[in-house]
């Protein structure tokens, strides 16, 4: 075909795309929904999307148009438009042959140029592909499109370049090829489907050639040696004839595969019964399986090795003397094992996939916070005035939550957690000679409570170990946190006046790095639920680059007094150097 004249090349593609045109485009347009409304409605709706270069809209819609209404506009618009999409060349080139068929003698001499100057790219850009099938009915697929059950009437038109054929029938072997088809030429896929096997092949033979007729399932096959397919799975295999028989076997024959079978024929023999007490197990005659839970059959007279196994029980073995025409029977009750494993706790499964939890957490403060009241308080001796301290360590609580993703035993996850601290601070005052305006402070009992309140998110590595019932883990990360303190200083004069001031300092902020390491122990409730204990300590620096290098500190105040008494309100620092929390976390996990 490649060798005719472009005119006739393209007028014998006419005629197979004519012939062809219904499946092709039915095939393009299967992809296209329907849109609602008459002809007229279609096509307002197909030039308005070809004005925003919305090719694909205007494709759907001027396809539904020709099929209302059957029309040079609407045809010539659907093969511009599946053109100018670029990714239905064969449908454009089926669409403009088809144009060209029925409305290109009477249509204007520029239109009609256009559509051979675009049929003539597109034969450069597209090629026929003829698909041959030897088994009727079978689906015939291209680059994932339907093109139509075998067989086919005629070539398919396709873009050049490799295409992938893939043909389906039940009770066959799929088919897939690759075909590269070329510009303006037809290439040929014979596709072959072969059955697929559902037997497998059975060979049995006569150890020492004796002439015996071979049972499959009960049923006469012929003289031994005996070959031929029969259904996959298991089948009962004996052999006998006059004067002669062979202890049956128990096979499993594999579809496709090939499997033989020996067996042995004595002259003389006997009926035997063989079972277990409760039914079960599988029955071994001289190492040959020939039952579960039970058999009855003839076997040569003679000493056979009885053998029948089952898991968790402790296998029974015997020697069975059978005489000739003698029948024998034998139940058998089999003991549950009698050999207990021990040995490491092994785990039960692995430590793979999503995983999260949540912790309620104690809070204490050991060492303080650092600040400019527990300082002074250190070096007391160094302060004439102050009598007495009290610095108890800050308690406090908080709620924190993580997710990750494990792989066995090491997971990665982001922590995320809020919490509170307080504590409460006393200083015994004598009378001082500082001034704030009204005189020096008077004797006094100072009492501030500091508190602090924020939150954390952290990056941290989770290693884990577990067995059926318990569950290791330790995890540690860096982060960043922020936090919200105040401090407020209810001071009651020491002459019994009973005259008291509250000062209530406004809140400062601090940001800070943080580390923390929280070990725990696990109690799994199921596979994938855990309850947990652990303790969680972590640690931050108020005063790190993050805060500019400062401290929080409150604001120096005045106004403040005992009666006439003038009352020094200073600057306080709430919190300095690294910052220590430390407290158990009871919570859950979820996942591996």
């Amino acid at each position: 075909m490649a060798l005719l004249p472009p005119r006739v090349r393209r007028r014998v593609a006419a005629v197979v795309t004519a012939a062809l045109l219904p499946s092709v485009v039915l095939t393009a347009s299967t992809s296209f929904a329907q849109p609602s409304g008459d002809a007229k409605a279609s096509l307002a709706d197909a030039n308005k999307a070809v004005k925003s270069k919305d090719w694909a809209t205007a494709a759907r819609s001027f396809d539904a148009a020709n099929k209302a209404q059957p029309s040079s506009e609407a045809l010539e618009g659907l093969a511009n438009a599946l053109y100018q999409d670029g990714g239905h060349l064969a449908e454009a080139h089926a669409a403009y042959t088809e144009w060209l068929e029925k409305y290109g003698a009477k249509a204007p001499a520029a239109k009609k140029k256009t559509a051979e100057a675009r049929l003539k790219e597109l034969d450069e850009k597209t090629g026929a592909l003829t698909i041959t099938v030897n088994e009727p009915g079978a689906e015939v697929v291209v680059d994932g499109k339907k093109v139509g059950t075998s067989p086919l009437t005629g070539p398919i038109r396709v873009a050049t370049g490799a295409r992938r054929v893939h043909v389906t029938k039940d009770g066959f072997l799929p088919f897939d090829q690759s075909p590269n088809v070329g510009a303006g030429t037809t290439t040929t896929v014979q596709a072959t489907l072969t059955p697929r096997a559902t037997k497998g092949k059975l060979v049995v033979k006569e150890k020492t050639g004796k002439a015996i007729r071979v049972t499959v399932d009960g049923v006469d096959m012929g003289d031994a040696p005996w070959t031929g397919e029969v259904e996959a799975g298991q089948h009962d295999i004996g052999a006998r004839s006059t004067g002669l028989v062979a202890t049956p076997q128990k096979v499993t024959v594999e579809r496709g595969k090939t499997h033989e079978v020996e067996l042995v024929a004595s002259a003389n023999s006997a009926s035997i019964k063989i079972g277990t007490s409760d039914a079960k197990g599988l029955i071994y005659i001289d190492d040959k399986l020939v039952g579960e839970g039970s058999f009855i059959g003839d076997i040569p007279a003679g000493t056979h090795r009885l053998k029948i196994t089952r898991e968790g029980y402790d296998p029974f073995e015997e020697d069975l003397v059978v005489k000739e025409r003698e029948p024998l029977a034998r139940t058998v009750t089999l003991k549950l094992s009698s050999t207990i494993s021990t040995g490491p706790v092994q785990e039960t499964e692995r430590l793979e996939g999503i995983y999260g939890g949540f912790g309620l957490l104690g809070l204490l403060t050991p060492g303080g916070t650092g600040s400019s009241i527990q300082q002074r308080c250190e070096s007391k001796s160094q302060v004439a005035a102050l009598v007495s301290c009290e610095t108890p360590d800050g308690i406090g609580g908080g709620l924190g939550g993580f997710i990750g993703y494990h792989w066995d035993p090491v997971g990665i996850e982001l922590y995320a957690a809020g919490h509170y601290d307080q504590r409460t601070l006393k200083n015994d005052w004598n009378a001082t000679n500082t001034d704030p305006g009204i005189g020096p402070d008077p004797a006094r009992r100072e009492e501030f409570n500091l508190r602090r309140a924020g939150g954390m998110a952290l990056a941290r590595v989770r290693l884990t170990w577990q067995s059926t019932k318990v569950r290791v883990g330790v995890a540690a990360g860096a982060g960043v946190s922020y936090r919200l303190m105040s401090v407020d200083r209810l001071t009651t004069a020491k002459d019994g006046s009973g005259l008291r001031d509250v000062f209530v300092s406004d809140g400062v902020t601090y940001a800070s790095p943080v580390v923390s390491i929280e070990p725990s122990v696990m109690y799994r409730l199921s596979p994938g639920v855990a309850l947990s204990l652990g303790v969680q300590m972590f640690l931050e620096t108020p005063g790190s680059f993050m805060n500019g290098r400062e401290n929080p500190r409150t604001q120096q105040e005045g106004g403040h007094s005992l009666g006439f008494r003038g009352l020094s309100t200073p600057s306080y620092e709430l919190a300095s150097n690294v910052q220590v929390f430390v407290g158990p976390v009871l919570g859950m996990m979820f996942g591996p």
